[in-house]
């Protein structure tokens, strides 16, 4: 008889196509089963605004980071 391991959850690569998270096989896998390493979006801004702050960056600098993260929000379309 072979022993169960303590933790029976593995971890399956996925990828988000066409709003829904699927496997490489292309099998649909349910948003609340899915875990990822993403940081929330208001933890990055505030770490950034933290960073940007305590080392006096010029408001320039500032400007330019602030233009730069919306670039990063708009995502881009796939082509098929």
């Amino acid at each position: 008889m072979t022993a169960q391991p303590d933790n029976p959850h593995g971890f399956v690569p996925v990828s988000f196509d066409n709003g829904s998270w699927k496997t490489a096989a292309g099998e649909v896998v349910p948003w609340y089963e899915v875990q990822t390493d993403l940081v929330p979006e208001s933890d990055v801004q505030g770490a950034l605004d933290r960073v940007l702050s305590v080392y006096g960056v010029s408001d320039v600098v500032v400007d330019a980071f602030d233009q730069f993260r919306k670039e990063l929000k708009r995502p881009v379309q796939a082509e098929g």
